[in-house]
């Protein structure tokens, strides 16, 4: 049972708008996260972020297009869900 709560909370966690440009916002429904880290494609960490509840943007239009991988870590430090960014 437990695993199956956990798989739901991490649906409802969701980065967007993909593909970005300038900015990337992050959907919560539990308000589980606590920091946003975003790697390169070969795995350096490259931008990180305190995540705050509400309708907060993150800026990314510094970082050069291609692939990134966001992480969605918990206030106890562990990965809630990676998923695959584009930056255009």
């Amino acid at each position: 049972m437990a695993v199956k709560a956990q798989s739901t909370a991490r649906a409802e966690l969701s980065v967007y708008p993909n593909p970005a440009a300038e900015y990337i916002s992050v959907q919560d429904k539990h308000d589980a996260v606590g920091e946003i880290a975003i790697f390169s494609i070969v795995g350096r960490r490259v931008k990180e972020f305190e995540y705050t509840k509400g309708d907060q943007q993150y800026y990314i239009s510094d970082l050069p297009k291609g692939m990134y991988l966001v992480q969605l870590i918990d206030k106890n430090k562990r990965i809630l869900t990676t998923q695959k960014l584009e930056k255009r």
